[in-house]
């Protein structure tokens, strides 16, 4: 007969979220080489749904080419760090884990298997957006997708049937 240790059970893992505006956190990083042969640090983000619930992992990569720099920009405000125009960084990947910030998940389809839909990670909110998120985030409002940003509900305006 087979055994086993037991241990408290597990919630049931979350592996994918409506599109919206979401906090995530970054739990890996790694310096790598872009397909064109640049520096490139590759982000694994934790979506944060709540005080104590996460859901799906989503990826974002950070190219360091000038065409790219906008991008580290705004990761960098994104997670409350000051960009300042002009000043040459260095950026190691073990410094970005544990870092929080805000960005816009959206969804696509699979590239095998067109039914079967999986989260991205679509742009960084930095700035204003940021500010106005994290502000209704404080005050309990839930945050839903809206275009190409986000809109507070009431849980009472929630479609979702929980």
């Amino acid at each position: 007969m087979p055994t086993y240790t037991q241990q408290e059970p597990k919630k049931k893992a979350t592996y994918f979220v409506e599109p919206a505006v979401y906090e995530v956190e970054v739990v890996k990083a790694i310096e790598k080489e872009s397909q064109a042969g640049n520096p490139m640090i590759k982000l694994d983000c934790q979506i944060i749904l709540g005080e104590d619930e996460t859901g799906p992992i989503v990826w974002d990569h950070l190219v360091f080419v000038p065409k790219a720099s906008w991008k580290i920009d705004q990761f960098l405000q994104s997670t409350g760090e000051a960009v300042v125009e002009g000043q040459e960084k260095s950026i190691e990947a073990d410094d970005l884990v544990g870092r929080k910030g805000v960005a816009l998940i959206g969804e696509e389809e699979g590239a095998e298997n067109p039914d079967h839909r999986f989260n991205s990670l679509e742009r960084w909110l930095f700035g204003d957006e940021r500010k106005r998120f994290l502000a209704l985030k404080k005050e309990g409002a839930h945050v839903k997708a809206k275009g190409n940003g986000y809109a507070p509900q009431t849980k009472e305006q929630d479609d979702i049937p929980f």
